[in-house]
């Protein structure tokens, strides 16, 4: 028993943070007889211990010494058989925190079993009993803050997100340790993420560590943008299957072998499935950004999908409610839901990697119809401009007011070669219409950015497949029926109401000029066509609208998708997971 101890004692001392090195501070490393823990001695350790816990050393620390100040550094974990149980629960869930894509280092995992053996055989002095308590509380609150909240705070470690999601708190520590003193175990099973989306991430998770070992030659780049066509032979085909064959998109029978050099429709259809999983242009083609993804190792998917379940992990703050719109930037799709049923789906543009759309939470208040666009300093000092200076009719054409001071001005009175960031004294106004670059649709919501969701001009864009193209904004695909989701709710079992609403809908249409669907529409139309236009509609009650980021994410299908990194975003989040900190034991100095 004597050396196995003195091995803890050496093993925690390498380990021992340098800044504690030399520490003064006297501890108790007498050794408790079996089963006759003084608790006064060990709360004496623990308070010691707990004073040399950084404040601010991980985002659990501070309400961990405030909860055992408050308890009278009082022993959760290590003086009773039962809590020694207790700690056996907790270390199998941390055992399993891969799962989740946390790292186990996380939690020390490792020290906290050896320390839990050698507590079990009673070979700990008090002060690394008292060690190990505080330890097991740093993990276990770690653990319970990572699973229910996230292990980070987006708007803490990556750029562009704004807006505030839950953490830890009094209320939760306090949720935290009653529970443990209550049912440890179903409290644990209790805050794991349980969301279908979630499990199936997971899912996805474990089929990809399966292929980590898995080994094939990387497919050779097509050299000057060539392609391989439908029904053409080419070298690297066989490569493709291989490929393919070991994910599943491809199975092979007595009419199709591994070693095929010919592009053909059973390979065709199991390309096009891989496509959709990773987010490519569906296509009767084979050229490089398909073999880029098919080269893709196998390890970085399963990196992906860590980084995403962090991203699930994630909550706002406010609550979204029973009707919310949800936009997934790198997935560049709005969907709008009714009671987590998606009642609306859609493409939407969104901005260009120099003008990232910022991922916020807000509610859509109002919707303006037929607006005008009040162009940006940014756009009009970049773009506009240089447009207005190398072509007179520029501004004219586009249907662009210019004001100073309230008053229109002539474009041609302006040297716009003398435009810069310091000097644009200018208010460019576009007027409202078909050519205006909002197009007939804007929905504002409250925000420090100056964007909003609204229809575009340029329809040609949601036929592009990679639609980050704007400055900024969000330009939906559908905004009539965007506009008529945003409206109340109202009784549909009920004729009067069905009425109201269809004609109301209508007024929305023939305030863009569109035709009118509902017979009373066409009849207030054809008496009074005054009482059919409106230019802005308040929503009442708001309807919330997150606009978020995920690179990784289950389709309608039930399929798990992983998208490109448009924002380059991904590492903000990995680079996180990889940092691990530990609390080490001080050097410990006999009283």
């Amino acid at each position: 028993m004597k050396i196995t101890y003195i091995y803890i004692i050496i093993l925690i001392f390498v380990i021992a943070f340098n800044s504690c090195k030399g520490s003064k501070t006297k501890f108790d490393e007498s050794v408790p007889k079996t089963n006759q823990i003084d608790n006064q001695r060990l709360d004496s350790s623990l308070m010691k211990i707990t004073h040399l816990l950084p404040d601010r050393f991980t985002a659990e620390t501070s309400w961990i010494k405030f909860y055992y100040k408050n308890n009278n550094f009082r022993a959760q974990w290590v003086n009773t058989a039962d809590r020694i149980l207790k700690t056996d629960t907790l270390i199998s869930y941390l055992s399993k925190t891969e799962e989740h894509g946390i790292s186990r280092l996380q939690f020390d995992l490792d020290t906290l079993i050896l320390l839990n053996q050698n507590h079990k055989k009673n070979n700990l002095s008090y002060a690394t009993l008292a060690f190990l308590d505080l330890k097991i509380s740093i993990a276990y609150l770690k653990y319970c803050r990572a699973l229910k909240f996230g292990l980070f705070q987006p708007e803490k470690i990556s750029p562009n997100y704004f807006y505030t999601t839950q953490t830890i708190d009094s209320s939760f520590v306090w949720e935290c340790f009653k529970n443990k003193d209550r049912n440890i175990y179903s409290f644990l099973k209790s805050i794991q993420p349980g969301s279908k989306n979630y499990k199936k991430l997971q899912a996805e998770r474990k089929k990809y560590l399966l292929l980590i070992d898995s080994t094939f030659t990387l497919i050779p780049d097509l050299a000057n943008k060539k392609t391989i066509k439908l029904g053409t032979w080419h070298s690297s085909i066989p490569l493709i299957n291989k490929r393919l064959s070991i994910t599943k998109e491809l199975t092979f029978n007595n009419s199709k072998q591994v070693s095929d050099s010919v592009f053909d429709e059973n390979l065709l259809i199991a390309l096009n499935v891989f496509r959709i999983k990773t987010g490519l242009f569906i296509d009767e083609e084979i050229g490089n950004n398909t073999i880029r993804a098919l080269n893709y190792p196998f390890k970085n998917y399963v990196k992906k999908i860590d980084i995403n379940l962090e991203r699930m992990r994630w909550k706002p703050t406010k609550d979204l409610g029973d009707k919310f719109i949800k936009v997934n930037v790198a997935n560049m799709t709005l969907k709008a839901y009714r009671a987590d049923t998606v009642a609306l789906k859609m493409k939407v543009c969104v901005g260009k990697n120099k003008n990232k759309t910022p991922f916020l939470r807000s509610n859509i208040f109002e919707i303006i119809l037929n607006p005008t666009w009040s162009i940006p300093k940014s756009i009009v000092v970049k773009e506009t401009s240089l447009s207005a200076a190398s072509d007179t009719n520029y501004l004219k054409r586009n249907r662009i007011k210019i004001f100073r001071k309230g008053e229109e001005i002539q474009s041609s009175k302006i040297d716009w070669t003398k435009i810069s960031e310091n000097y644009q004294p200018f208010k460019l106004v576009q007027d409202p219409g078909n050519f205006n670059a909002l197009g007939r649709i804007k929905f504002n919501f409250a925000n420090k950015f100056s964007v909003y969701l609204h229809d575009t001009n340029a329809k040609s864009a949601f036929k592009r497949h990679n639609r980050a193209v704007s400055h900024g904004c969000v330009r939906v695909e559908k905004p009539l029926e965007l506009s008529f989701f945003c409206l109340p709710e109202y009784d549909r079992t009920v004729v009067e109401k069905i009425e109201i609403r269809q004609v109301f809908q209508d007024k929305i249409r023939h305030s863009i000029r569109l035709a009118v669907v509902s017979e009373k529409a066409k009849e207030i139309l054809e008496n009074n066509a005054n009482a059919m236009k409106l230019n802005r509609i308040n929503i009442n009650p708001t309807i919330a609208l997150i606009i978020e980021y995920f690179t990784c994410y289950v389709n309608d299908e039930g399929e798990v998708v992983f998208k490109e990194d448009i924002y380059e975003l991904d590492h903000y989040i990995d680079d996180n997971l990889g940092i691990i900190k530990q609390f080490k034991i001080p050097e410990l100095t006999a009283e």
